[in-house]
């Protein structure tokens, strides 16, 4: 478990970052994949306190019940669970926030009221949805894909100079994600990049 490396390099990111790092929520966050990640309990409780926990797996029969299990141990840990696309759930389960996917930030219909009271976080990959994130009033962006990575193998990366600028313009902290770990994330360092997300970066 890679954990306490990865905290390492995200709190260099956010220490590096400027005003956004001041006011993102947290510097580390844990995405959810079952393909990826089997049990994601186990990351989960090896976070620090103050990381995060996003539960996508977005068709998973059993969701509420893995919900309300890594509202549990995030709590335990003083680490946040953020729930993707489901605020009712992330409210039932005593989630903190909730997590917007890109598809999210089209919807008219969802609107930033909806989130009131929460954390929001939303993926984000061109300045058009960083500014549509800024509209429904989220606190941080994912912003992907910063290298290859195994969840989209062979899609067009950002790269690190493409990643920093959008960061760097972008009206809301950044966590680069998408093949970022405590070996490359030093290449991100800049205005705005408050810190890291990944995936299997936790258990590889």
């Amino acid at each position: 478990m890679r954990a306490a490396k990865l905290a390492g390099a995200a709190n260099a990111l956010k220490s590096k970052s400027g005003a956004g790092g001041e006011k993102a929520p947290f510097s580390l966050a844990f995405m959810t994949d079952r393909a990826r990640v089997a049990d994601p309990a186990l990351v989960a409780r090896a976070l620090p306190k103050g990381a995060a926990v996003i539960l996508r797996d977005y068709d998973m029969p059993n969701r509420a019940a893995l919900a309300a299990q890594l509202a549990q141990i995030c709590a335990a840990r003083g680490a946040l669970l953020l729930v993707g696309a489901d605020p009712d759930l992330a409210r039932r389960a005593g989630a903190k926030g909730v997590h917007l996917p890109a598809l999210f930030l089209k919807r008219n219909e969802q609107a930033a009221s909806d989130f009131s009271g929460m954390i929001v976080s939303a993926s984000c990959h061109c300045e058009a949805e960083l500014r549509a994130a800024a509209r429904k009033n989220a606190d941080i962006a994912l912003l992907s894909p910063a290298f290859p990575t195994a969840s989209h193998p062979g899609a067009e990366t950002l790269g690190p100079e493409r990643l920093r600028r959008l960061a760097a313009a972008a009206p809301l902290p950044v966590l680069a994600l998408g093949g970022v770990d405590e070996t490359n994330a030093a290449l991100l360092t800049g205005p705005n990049v408050a810190g890291l997300a990944a995936i299997g970066a936790f258990v590889d």
